[in-house]
């Protein structure tokens, strides 16, 4: 159902090729499922989905960062759904001062099934650079870059910029957060999505974490916002079994406001997150907290993202 175009390829291509290259690496993966009810009487919204991210240390101050997610959007007792892939990868240079350098590149596709006979389509290419700063538990990024989308319109541009400050004081906490716009200008006119958000997670026990995560985007000139809470717990199967995986529970709340008319949905995700290579423990990766403290390039998929 998906369009795999020549940027998802070439994505997918990278994370092969760098596998092999690598010195070492770190990440992980969840397997998800969530469970949404509209409020009002607005039905139901299954949303199978997987998350995945991955480090790659080549061991010369030069790291490449992947992740990627795939999601299907299932409402109950209506024909049709839809489906959303994104795929992002950052190169990224570390001078011995702590300073960083680097760019990316990221591909998100959509795919409606309308129940109707046909089906409708779109997808983003966003890229630019990348620079900040990591030492001492703490780091900084910000980013400036441009997207293309399809179908295209003549005459509008797409530019992106956001930064994002993460801080581990130990093992068991990290924290971070996010701020990222997107503005669509042409004809005389723009319009901008930002996106704010902060989140942690906490190893309190043994084998027990807790994470919690808010994010709130908004359009300008428009009266148009969105914020999501979510708050959850997980366990490390590793203290009761030879499994290597962390099962997890999250309740969300996101309240939709548009034009004065708003809505809720409330979400309860439930994840299976694997830790791969030298990671032991990770915030499941499809939650909001995870979308808070590891935000796409562009505010919209940093909104899907969170959202589902």
């Amino acid at each position: 159902m998906f369009s795999i175009d020549k940027t998802s390829i070439a994505l997918i291509a990278i994370f092969a090729s760098t596998t092999a290259a690598a010195q070492s690496f770190q990440g992980a993966a969840t397997v998800g499922y969530g469970h949404t009810s509209l409020s009002d009487g607005g039905g139901d919204i299954g949303t199978p989905s997987l998350d995945a991210f991955g480090v790659f240390d080549f061991e010369n101050s030069l790291f490449l960062g992947l992740d990627g997610k795939l999601t299907n959007i299932d409402p109950d007792d209506v024909s049709g759904d839809m489906s959303l892939l994104d795929l992002g990868s950052t190169l990224t240079y570390q001078f011995s001062n702590g300073a960083t350098a680097g760019a990316y590149l990221d591909y998100a596709d959509a795919d409606i099934d309308t129940g109707l006979g046909f089906d409708l389509s779109g997808d983003t290419t966003s890229y630019g650079v990348t620079g900040g700063y990591s030492a001492n538990g703490y780091g900084f990024e910000a980013w400036i870059g441009e997207t293309e989308f399809s179908p295209d319109i003549d005459g509008v541009d797409w530019t992106d910029y956001g930064a994002l400050f993460r801080y581990q004081p130990s093992e068991q906490t990290v924290l971070g957060i996010h701020y990222v716009r997107s503005e669509l200008s042409g004809y005389g006119e723009s319009i901008a999505l930002s996106s704010f958000g902060i989140g942690g997670y906490y190893q309190f026990a043994q084998g027990w974490g807790a994470f919690a995560g808010i994010s709130r985007q908004s359009l300008s000139d428009i009266d148009a916002d969105a914020t999501t809470i979510g708050v959850g717990i997980d366990y490390d199967l590793r203290q009761i079994s030879q499994f290597p995986g962390q099962v997890s529970l999250e309740l969300v709340r996101s309240d939709l406001d548009v034009g004065g008319v708003s809505g809720d949905l409330d979400t309860v995700r439930l994840g299976l997150t694997f830790p791969l290579g030298q990671r032991e423990v990770a915030t499941p990766v499809n939650s909001v907290a995870r979308a808070a403290m590891a935000p796409r390039h562009n505010a919209l998929t940093t909104f899907t993202d969170t959202l589902f």
